[in-house]
């Protein structure tokens, strides 16, 4: 009976040994998740932005294409004489470069929107090569699309308040409808650079925190 009791072990020992146990396993998944619900934050993160970029860019090539209105006019010397005068946005260099640049951005929102999904979901998370192209690319076409913005904007100032310096006449005034497009046009371009910036700065704050 002495040998029995020597060798018994007390209950609480047996406590004290399994209660650690449990709570660190309790305490791993909860890290784990927490991980995963980071990274699937991440990803909605990217996923909407792109979504922003890709919308607000179809909204703008869409209403600049479609901001062709005609006029009636007489000519100055014959006012008898009246003819049909057309403002359409392939007459402008700027407006052209405009919808070739976001029609550019469109289809790059597509591409990289689908290989950022597909290898995540490859992978489980976004490869660090991966994301630095899509940096490099984000910035380059952030460039892209501002300059075609400040050539859309110069053009389009000029129509609504004219250069009396030039002797260039406003023609918003005449042309209201084809103005209120190129309005339109304007906000969803800044949208979309807005987003697209967005994108930008935080790719380059992710790799801050590698660094």
């Amino acid at each position: 009976m002495a040998q029995i009791n020597d060798t018994a072990a007390p209950p609480h020992a047996a406590i004290e040994t399994v209660i650690p146990v449990k709570f660190s396993g309790r305490a791993l998944e909860q890290t784990a998740s927490g991980a995963d619900g980071v990274k699937n934050h991440g990803l909605v993160i990217d996923a909407v932005l792109r979504a922003v970029v890709l919308v607000a860019g179809v909204a703008a090539v869409i209403i600049m294409v479609t901001s062709k209105q005609s006029k009636l006019m007489a000519l100055p010397f014959s006012p008898t004489t009246i003819v049909s005068l057309d403002a359409n946005w392939n007459q402008s260099p700027a407006y052209i470069y405009f919808v070739a640049a976001f029609s550019v951005a469109v289809l790059y929102s597509i591409i990289t929107g689908v290989s950022s999904v597909l290898v995540m979901k490859k992978m489980g998370r976004n490869s660090t090569k991966l994301q630095f192209c899509l940096a490099i690319l984000d910035s380059l076409l952030l460039a892209i699309l501002s300059s075609a913005l400040g050539a859309e904007l110069g053009v389009a100032w000029i129509g609504l308040k004219g250069n009396h310096y030039s002797f260039w006449k406003e023609i918003c005034n005449a042309y209201g409808s084809f103005c209120h497009h190129l309005a339109a046009t304007t906000i969803m371009a800044i949208i979309s650079i807005v987003a697209l910036l967005l994108l930008v700065w935080r790719s380059f704050y992710i790799f801050s925190k590698k660094l």
